[in-house]
Order: structure tokens, then C-alpha cells, then sequence
């Protein structure tokens, strides 16, 4: 079996992350440094720092973890839309100001002005989040 990265996140989620972001029509350029930290520049001029992992459930430990070996990225996205998080790492990353997502709610935050601050809503305009058991 071929070497992973070290979070063993594989090719194929890595790749298809890369493609939805170069399909984007918010984004103008995409570069990856160390196989799974993207460097994502929008249309508005910023520049975001990406941490691509592939946890079924980020917690608070993955999320430290993250932020101990890449002190750069401003968000982890976990790849799949099936994919999710705790409330304490969502709630960790908001008051240290990392965005957490899965992949489908990064990709509706790149819409965003301020793409931390982005949740989907339901029908009634409630937030929903990509909440899993710990």
C-alpha cells in the first residue's frame, strides 16, 4: 500500500476536493502545500489556508491536532459530505477563529464575505450544522 499522508487522508479525496475548488466560480487559483493544506484564492482577494483531513467525526482532539502540526490553516474541512464534526471542536473553532466544516458546507462558505460565519439553514432559516456523536 502506497504511503498516505500523515493524517491518511487518500488521493482520491484529495483530488476531488482540488476539483471542486478549481470548479468554483469563487475561487481563482488553488495550490496544496504539504499534499493536504490548500492555499485557496478568491475572486474578493483573500487568500484562505485549507487543512483537508478525512475524519468521519472531527473532535476537539483532531482539531488540536490540526492546529499543532498546521498553525497556518484557518479552517479543517473533513472530505464528504457524510462526514462531520463535534459540537465542542465546532465550538472550539469558533472562539479560536478556525472554521470546521465538511466539504459541502466549505463549498457554500466560499460564498460568503466572512466564510467562517457560514451555516446552512433549514426551511424555517434555522442553522444546521454537520453535528456527529462524539
Amino acid at each position: 500500500m502506497p504511503n498516505l499522508n500523515s493524517w491518511n487522508v487518500p488521493y482520491s479525496v484529495i483530488a476531488f476536493f482540488e476539483q471542486s475548488l478549481s470548479g468554483h466560480d469563487k475561487v481563482l487559483r488553488v495550490s496544496r502545500q504539504e499534499d493536504i493544506l490548500f492555499h485557496v484564492q478568491r475572486a474578493s482577494g483573500d487568500t484562505l489556508n485549507v487543512l483537508l483531513v478525512n475524519e468521519y467525526t472531527i473532535g476537539l482532539a483532531a482539531l488540536l491536532r490540526a492546529k499543532a502540526e498546521f498553525p497556518s490553516a484557518e479552517f479543517v474541512v473533513t472530505g464528504g459530505g457524510w462526514n462531520g464534526y463535534t459540537p465542542e471542536a465546532k465550538d472550539y473553532g469558533r472562539k479560536d477563529n478556525i472554521g470546521v466544516f465538511n466539504n459541502i458546507e466549505f463549498l457554500g462558505a466560499l460564498n460568503w464575505t466572512d466564510p467562517k460565519s457560514y451555516h446552512r439553514r433549514d426551511r424555517d432559516g434555522n442553522p444546521v450544522y454537520a453535528y456527529k456523536g462524539p
